[in-house]
């Protein structure tokens, strides 16, 4: 599901099951976790866009392997693969530019928000999609409000809406709205900014961003962590709704 390139020390790390709008499947996440460790550990490379193939960036978890799998089977979702430690506890930490398009919606969206920098194509639309699914947003509702504070995260996270490129970049979100269809250039020009300058005293900035997320994110995860949300009813009754259209 992701490729790697490597182009002018610029790690191009793509989400490609286009088919599926680039749902991840569990072992999508072990492969988007590979590409996070390798680009840790790659001396050509001093920086990272993550983007999507096709018609989005991405749809967030694949609903049928990941969130059925929590609602029928039992599984503890804090046993299915993520990438949140692959980003915040790294070596080198490096920087990452999302380029998004399309949809980034639940998963996606949180995937994209723990890159330094969010570039959004204007078509691109947002949404925490765990709200209708009964699941906890504390941490979207940290992350968001961290950077927009928590009149727009209310907004967004508990009504659960859809949202444009153009509210987040007002809201404080997202770094920039390109053009449709120019995201990954705007990125690209972007990612060739932040490389031109010293690397490690910058990575140290990173590394400090990224603590400061991780303590917001630890926290949201105490206090939402006695929820039993996987054995609710509105849980289970949300997704095998969503799973059977």
């Amino acid at each position: 599901m992701i490729d790697y390139e490597v182009i002018d020390g610029i790690a191009y790390i793509r989400l490609n099951r286009p088919e599926k709008l680039n749902a991840f499947t569990n072992s999508g996440l072990v492969e988007y976790v590979a590409a996070l460790d390798r680009l840790d550990r790659d001396d050509d490379a001093q920086i990272g866009i993550v983007s999507g193939a096709g018609r989005a960036f991405s749809t967030g978890s694949d609903i049928n392997q990941r969130l059925l799998a929590i609602a029928d089977e039992g599984v503890d979702s804090r046993s299915l693969p993520s990438e949140t430690q692959a980003v915040l506890r790294c070596e080198n930490y490096k920087p990452l530019v999302a380029a998004v398009h399309g949809y980034a919606i639940g998963h996606a969206l949180g995937t994209a928000l723990l890159c330094e920098f969010v570039v959004a194509a204007e078509d691109t639309r947002f949404q925490v999609t765990e709200t209708s699914y009964g699941v906890p947003t504390a941490s979207f509702w940290a992350h968001i409000a961290c950077a927009t504070g928590a009149s727009f995260a209310n907004d967004v996270v508990l009504t659960g809406r859809f949202f444009t490129a153009e509210e987040a970049f007002r809201a404080g979100l997202i770094t920039k709205v390109a053009a449709s269809g120019h995201h990954l250039e705007e990125a690209s020009a972007l990612a060739r900014q932040v490389i031109a300058h010293p690397q490690a005293a910058l990575r140290e900035t990173v590394r400090y961003r990224r603590s400061v997320l991780a303590e917001r994110l630890q926290n949201a995860a105490i206090v939402a962590g006695n929820f039993k949300w996987n054995m609710t009813d509105g849980f289970k009754d949300a997704i095998r709704a969503k799973a059977s259209r």
